[in-house]
C-alpha cells in the first residue's frame, strides 16, 4: 500500500553512520499524518518510505531514523542523492538555501514493502576481496546497522571503520520483489563478480595481499633475540608472541644497534620505538603499551594486568624515524622487576664524584675526580646528567623537551617527539586527544569504530560507544553487544526463549542442576539397570528396593509383617531358577542354570542347590533373572562404565533414557547417544560432592 506523495525539500544529510545509510530525516508533521492515518491502529516498523525525483525520474526506497528535520524538509545522506540523480552542485545550492530555484524537490510517499529472501549483489570493484579478512561480516554487518531496505539497480557502500576502505555494491536481484525490506528477516545473500576477468583479478588481489601480510610477520619467541634494517621511513617490522610464562611479567627490550653513531648521523637510541597491542596490527597510532611513553626502550607488562589475561598472544610492530637503521628486539621474562633493575652493591667507603655523580672507592676518588673535572662536561639541564667530553662541548644535537623530561640526541627523534607527545590529533569518531600517544590508546581500547568480534553474532565489526548501563559495563559488552545481546534465542536444553546476553548465566543455571542433581537410584537386582526414582510403586511397595518388574513375581496381597511369606518366596524364584532355568538366550545369571549354561559353567548337583539357594538368602544380593532387552542395557552399562568417567547410577539413567536396540549398529547409536545424554545431564566421578 503507498500513501498520496508529499513534496518536500531535499537537503543533504552527512552525520556520522548517515553518510553510508538509507535512512532519512523527515519532518514532524509527516509523523503526525501518519498516526492520523492509522488511527487506534499501530504504525508498522519498521516504516519504509519511497521517494521519488521528477526532475529526472529516478526513485529509490528508504527508511526512516527520526522526526526531527525542519517542515518541509527531508535530510538524507548524499549516497540517496545520488541515487536519485542529484547532482553536487543542486545539493551545495540546496545547503547553502541560497534560492529556491535550484534546490531539489522531491516525493515521498509511505509505502509497505515485502520481507526479502533473496538479494544478489555486484561488486563494482576488483579490491573487494581485500577490505577485510572477513569481509563478508562486515557487508552483513553494513547491511544490518544501516540499511532498511533494498532496491534493484541502486548502489551501497561497505566501509572499513579501521581502514576507512569503500567499496560499492551493485543489487542487481531481489526476491521477493524489486524493492524489498531487510529489517528482521532471513535474507539469503549471493555476490557475484560482474565478469569472469573481474572475479580473477579479485581472487589475485586478495591472493597477494595475503601474501605481502603472512610475509611481513615474523614469530618471535621469548629470550631469542630478532632484528631487522630499516630501509626506509614507511617499512614496518611485525612479530607475534605465542606463549610465554603467564605468571611473570612481559619484558619488552628494543635495542637501536646505531646509536653510537650519532656524532655522524642524526640518530639516537631513541630513534625506534617498539608497539604492542593483542589484537590486529599495532603501530604508531594503535597500541596498548609502546616504548614512546617510556625513559628507555624497554616496556614491562605486569601478569596481572587485564588486557594480557584474555589475550591468546600479542602482536609486536617495529616503526624508524630514521633510515638506516639496525635494531635488535628481545622479549624477556623476570621472577621479580627488582632483577631488572638491580644496581650492584656500592663499596662501604664508596664516595659520589660531584661532577658526574658516579660513586668510586676511596682509594680512587681523588684521581677520577680531578680527571672528571678537567675533562668531562655535565649537561647544565637540571634533569638530564649526561656527561660529554669538555673539548667538545654540549652537542647541539642534545635537546631537551621544555614541556616533558624527555631527552635525546637527534633531531629526527626531536622531531619525532614533538609530533607524539604535543601534538592535538583527531580520531576518525571525531574525537580529539592532547596527544598520539592518547590517541593510540585510544584506538585500541574504547574506539567506537575500532573492530571486535561480536561474541553473540560472531561479526567482526565496529565496538560502538560504550553501553549506558552500568551492568553492561560490568559485563565488559561493548556498545554494540549490549544492543545484540537483547535478541532472543532458544535454549539448547529447556527450549525456553532466552536474550542471548542471558544465555550464559542461563546456561550456568542449567550446569548448577546439573552438578546438584541427586544420585538416581536403581533396582537392588545386580541383573538389573531400572531408575526407580520414577516409579512410585516399585520404591514404596517393597522394602527390596527392587523396580515394579523385578518386583512383581515376589508380590502377594497377603498381610505378611514379618517378611517370612516374602522370603519363602525369594527362596522358591530362587529354586527354579537354578533347577528350571529362565530359557534366555542372553542370560548370564549365575543363580540361574540356563545363565551358568551360557558362561560354561558346571551345571549344579541336586544337592548343592539347597545350600547355594541359602547363600543366596542370606547374602543381602539379589540376583533375579531379567529378559534379553534389560541384559543388552546392563553390558552398555558395564561398556560405559569400564571408562570411570561416571557413577554406575548415572550410567544406568542414561541408558534407561536412549533405550537399547536389538542388533550391533542399535546398540552402538544407543552407547553415542547414552554418552552424548551424559555429557549434558550426568555428574561426573571427579564432581560429585
Amino acid at each position: 500500500m503507498t500513501s498520496p506523495p508529499s513534496s518536500t525539500v531535499l537537503v543533504p544529510q552527512i552525520r556520522g553512520t548517515l553518510a553510508h545509510s538509507d535512512r532519512i530525516v523527515l519532518p514532524q508533521s509527516i509523523l503526525e499524518q501518519l498516526l492520523s492515518e492509522a488511527g487506534r491502529e499501530l504504525l508498522p516498523s519498521p516504516l519504509t518510505f519511497r521517494l521519488y525525483n521528477p526532475a529526472t525520474n529516478a526513485f529509490t526506497h528508504c527508511g526512516v531514523r527520526e522526526f526531527s528535520a525542519p517542515e518541509s524538509t527531508v535530510l538524507v545522506s548524499r549516497q540517496i542523492a545520488s541515487t536519485l540523480g542529484i547532482s553536487e552542485k543542486q545539493l551545495q545550492a540546496s545547503s547553502q538555501q541560497d534560492g529556491q530555484s535550484t534546490t531539489p524537490v522531491i516525493e515521498v510517499s509511505k509505502c509497505d514493502l515485502p520481507k526479502g529472501t533473496f538479494v544478489s549483489l555486484c561488486p563494482l570493484d576488483a579490491n573487494y576481496l581485500t577490505i577485510d579478512d572477513n569481509w563478508k561480516a562486515l557487508l552483513e554487518s553494513t547491511l544490518q546497522a544501516s540499511y532498511t531496505t533494498l532496491t534493484e539497480g541502486q548502489t551501497f557502500a561497505i566501509v572499513n571503520p579501521a581502514t576507512q576502505d569503500t567499496i560499492t555494491m551493485l543489487v542487481k536481484n531481489l526476491q521477493p520483489a524489486k524493492a524489498v525490506c531487510i529489517v528482521e528477516t532471513d535474507l539469503t545473500v549471493d555476490i557475484t563478480a560482474m565478469s569472469e576477468d573481474h572475479a580473477r583479478k579479485s581472487v589475485a588481489n586478495r591472493d597477494a595481499k595475503r601474501k605481502e601480510q603472512n610475509g611481513m610477520v615474523a614469530t618471535i619467541s621469548k629470550d631469542v633475540p630478532i632484528g631487522g634494517t630499516f630501509s626506509n621511513l614507511s617499512q614496518e617490522y611485525l612479530f607475534e608472541l605465542k606463549a610465554w610464562d603467564r605468571s611473570l611479567p612481559l619484558i619488552v627490550k628494543l635495542e637501536v644497534l646505531d646509536a653510537d653513531e650519532s656524532s655522524e648521523r642524526d640518530i639516537d637510541a631513541r630513534a625506534a620505538d617498539v608497539y604492542v597491542s593483542i589484537d590486529g596490527h599495532p603501530s604508531k597510532d594503535y597500541f596498548l603499551w609502546s616504548t614512546q611513553s617510556e625513559e628507555k626502550n624497554a616496556i614491562s607488562i605486569a601478569p596481572s594486568n587485564s588486557f594480557l589475561a584474555k589475550s591468546e598472544g600479542i602482536s609486536l610492530a617495529v616503526g624508524s624515524c630514521v633510515v638506516p637503521l639496525s635494531f635488535l628486539l628481545t622479549v624477556t621474562q623476570a621472577a621479580d622487576m627488582a632483577e631488572v633493575k638491580s644496581t650492584p652493591a656500592l663499596p662501604p667507603d664508596s664516595r659520589q664524584c660531584p661532577n658526574c655523580k658516579q660513586f668510586y672507592s676511596a682509594r680512587t676518588f681523588q684521581l677520577h675526580s680531578a680527571f672528571c673535572e678537567r675533562n668531562n662536561l655535565v649537561c647544565p639541564h637540571p634533569s638530564c646528567g649526561r656527561i660529554f667530553r669538555r673539548q667538545d662541548g654540549v652537542p647541539e644535537s642534545h635537546w631537551h623537551c621544555d614541556l616533558d623530561s624527555f631527552s635525546c640526541d637527534s633531531v629526527s627523534t626531536k622531531q619525532k617527539h614533538i609530533v607524539t607527545h604535543h601534538t592535538s590529533p583527531t580520531c576518525i569518531c571525531n574525537e580529539t586527544f592532547p596527544s598520539q600517544q592518547h590517541l593510540a590508546h585510544h584506538r585500541a581500547t574504547v574506539c567506537p569504530q575500532k573492530l571486535h568480534i561480536c561474541r553473540f553474532c560472531h561479526l567482526r565489526l565496529a565496538q560502538e560507544s560504550s553501553p549506558d548501563s552500568q551492568s553492561d559495563l560490568l559485563a565488559g559488552y561493548t556498545g554494540h553487544e549490549s544492543r545484540c545481546g537483547t535478541r532472543t534465542t532458544e535454549c539448547p536444553r529447556c527450549n525456553r526463549i532466552v536474550r542471548l546476553r542471558d544465555l550464559d548465566s542461563h546456561m550456568q543455571l542449567h550446569e548448577l542442576q546439573r552438578v546438584s542433581a541427586p544420585v538416581p537410584r536403581i533396582c537392588t537386582n545386580e541383573n538389573c539397570v531400572r531408575v526407580i526414582d520414577n516409579d512410585p510403586a516399585a520404591a514404596n511397595s517393597n522394602s527390596l528396593g527392587l523396580c515394579s518388574s523385578c518386583f512383581g513375581p515376589l508380590y502377594s496381597p497377603m498381610h505378611d509383617p514379618t517378611g517370612s511369606r516374602l522370603k519363602g518366596r525369594i527362596e522358591r524364584r530362587y529354586f527354579i531358577q537354578l533347577t528350571a532355568g529362565c530359557k534366555r538366550h542372553l542370560c548370564t545369571n549365575a543363580a540361574c542354570v540356563t545363565g551358568r549354561a551360557n558362561s560354561n559353567l558346571p551345571k549344579l548337583a541336586a544337592g548343592e542347590v539347597a545350600a547355594v539357594v541359602k547363600e543366596l538368602t542370606q547374602g543381602g544380593k539379589l540376583e533375579f533373572c531379567v529378559d534379553d532387552g534389560m541384559t543388552r542395557r546392563r553390558q552398555l552399562v558395564n561398556w560405559i562404565g569400564d571408562d570411570n568417567e561416571f557413577a554406575k547410577p548415572w550410567i544406568c539413567k542414561a541408558v534407561g533414557e536412549v533405550g537399547v536396540g536389538a542388533d550391533s549398529d542399535d546398540i552402538t547409536h544407543s552407547e553415542v547417544s547414552a554418552r552424548s545424554w551424559l555429557a549434558e545431564n550426568g555428574v561426573r566421578i571427579t564432581e560429585a560432592r
